[in-house]
C-alpha cells in the first residue's frame, strides 16, 4: 500500500494527471500543469476525447508542449459518454499498478464522483480541477479541489507582474455578506476540528482542516490571498499568539 505524502512538505509524489477533454479547454492546460507541479512529479499525463471531433481540434501543439498522451475514444453511440468510461477504466488500471501517489482528475463532470471516492478508498490522494460550475458531489469527493477560473486568474496576475499581497480580488457587492457568513461558519467548524484541549490551534493544522471540510476552499473566495488574512476577517473567532510572520503561527480560540 502507498504511503500518502504531505504535499505541504514538498515531497516528490508521483502524479497521474488525467484530462477529460470534453470538459476542459486546451487553453487552460498551462495553468493546470503549473498547479500540478506543486504536488509532485507527473509521471502519467493523459487526455481523453474523440480527436476526430471538430470541437477538440487544436490539441496537437498542447500534447507536444506538455508531453501529454492523447487517448482516442470514438463516439460510436449518440448520448453515451465514452470518454468518461475510458478515463475511469484507465484510472483503475493505474490505481492497481501501485506506481502513483496522487491522482489529479481534470474535469467539471460530476460523473467522476464515484471514481474519486474509489481512489480515496485505497488511501491515495485525489486532487480535482474544474470550473465553478462543478457539482458539489464531485468537489467533496476529492481531498482538494482547485477552481479552474482561479488558476487562470493566478497565472494571468503573475505574468503581468501583479503583487498579490497588495492586490485584492473584487467580490460582487450583492453576494459579499452571504460569502462572509459562509466563511465564518467554515472557520468555526475548522477550529473545532483542529484546536487542542486548551483552545490553541496551529495555522498549518487549521489550513488542513479547512481543506478537508471544503475541498474547494481558497482565501480568494473571501477577497484575500493568504490564510492569515482570511483568519483576520473574523477577529471574534481566533486571536493570534505571537508574531504574524511566524512560519506556523499559533491561534487561540475566542469562543
Amino acid at each position: 500500500m502507498h504511503m500518502i505524502h504531505n504535499v505541504d512538505e514538498h515531497e516528490q509524489n508521483n502524479l497521474a494527471v488525467l484530462f477529460d477533454a470534453d470538459n476542459i479547454s486546451k487553453n487552460y492546460v498551462k495553468a493546470i500543469m503549473d498547479a500540478c507541479a506543486r504536488y509532485g512529479r507527473a509521471i502519467i499525463k493523459r487526455s481523453y476525447g474523440d480527436w476526430t471531433d471538430a470541437r477538440l481540434q487544436g490539441w496537437g501543439p498542447v500534447f507536444r508542449e506538455f508531453a501529454i498522451k492523447p487517448i482516442q475514444q470514438f463516439m460510436f453511440t449518440t448520448g453515451k459518454n465514452i470518454t468518461d468510461s475510458a478515463m475511469t477504466i484507465d484510472a483503475m488500471d493505474i490505481l492497481h499498478s501501485k506506481d502513483v501517489d496522487v491522482f489529479i482528475l481534470v474535469s467539471s463532470d460530476s460523473d467522476f464522483t464515484g471514481l474519486a471516492t474509489r481512489i480515496r478508498e485505497d488511501g491515495l490522494k485525489v486532487i480535482g480541477i474544474g470550473g465553478k460550475i462543478t457539482a458539489p458531489a464531485f468537489i467533496n469527493a476529492c481531498d482538494e479541489f482547485l477552481i479552474l477560473e482561479n488558476l487562470v486568474e493566478d497565472a494571468t496576475d503573475k505574468s503581468a507582474g501583479v503583487n498579490l499581497d497588495e492586490s485584492v480580488p473584487a467580490i460582487e457587492q450583492g453576494s459579499s455578506q452571504n460569502i462572509q457568513v459562509q466563511g465564518r461558519e467554515l472557520l468555526l467548524r475548522a477550529v473545532k476540528t483542529a484546536q487542542d484541549e486548551n483552545g490553541f490551534v496551529k495555522g498549518a493544522a487549521l489550513g488542513v482542516a479547512l481543506r478537508r471540510l471544503d475541498p474547494a476552499f481558497t482565501p480568494k473566495t473571501y477577497g484575500v490571498f493568504k490564510l492569515a488574512d482570511f483568519i483576520e476577517l473574523f477577529p471574534d473567532v481566533l486571536e493570534l499568539q505571537g508574531r504574524r510572520t511566524a512560519t506556523d503561527p499559533t491561534y487561540k480560540s475566542k469562543l
